[in-house]
């Protein structure tokens, strides 16, 4: 099935717009599909509606009571969390699952990619959308803070990063 070409560009990307995400979901099979949504998450959960969703917050993934002492224990530890919370999720034909990730500027912060996400779940019959809502931007920012407004959508948007770009605008 081919999607519309009605497209946006954000940064030189190409951003599509939320019918397509409808049509995408429609499918009876995904491909690999980790997808970046750049909107609220109450809107991503409307279009979600009529779908099996499960939401992830990358912070959960971690113990309270034993956090990590480092960067390096910390990318191990939330490597090893998120990929036993992946294996979990059973995703078959009769049980599509779309897996909704909060908190994705972890992966950029400790550098973990996506690998998880495409070894362990996404399939035919599972898609991983990680959120972002630029409402941050609005946020006025202490001087001693540097805010790079796109560093997480030029982090997801990289070559072999996520396969789609969705937003609920246009």
């Amino acid at each position: 099935m081919l999607l519309s070409p009605r497209t946006i560009e954000a940064e030189g990307e190409i951003v599509t717009h939320i019918g397509d995400l409808k049509n995408l979901l429609q499918q009876k099979t995904w491909d690999k599909e980790v997808v970046l949504w750049l909107g609220s998450e109450r809107t991503l959960r409307d279009t979600l509606s009529n779908h099996s969703v499960q939401v992830m917050d990358l912070l959960d993934l971690f113990d309270s009571n034993s956090l990590p002492a480092d960067d390096d224990d910390t990318r191990v530890q939330l490597t090893a969390a998120l990929r036993r919370h992946l294996q979990e999720l059973n995703a078959t034909a009769r049980s599509k699952i779309v897996l909704i990730v909060r908190s994705g500027g972890l992966l950029a912060r400790y550098n973990l990619g996506l690998r998880e996400f495409y070894d362990w779940f996404c399939g035919d019959f599972g898609m991983v959308i990680i959120t972002l809502d630029h409402s941050a931007d609005d946020l006025t920012w202490p001087e001693t803070v540097v805010f790079e407004k796109d560093r997480l959508y030029n982090y997801f948007t990289e070559p072999g990063m996520c396969s789609r770009v969705f937003t609920h605008k246009g």
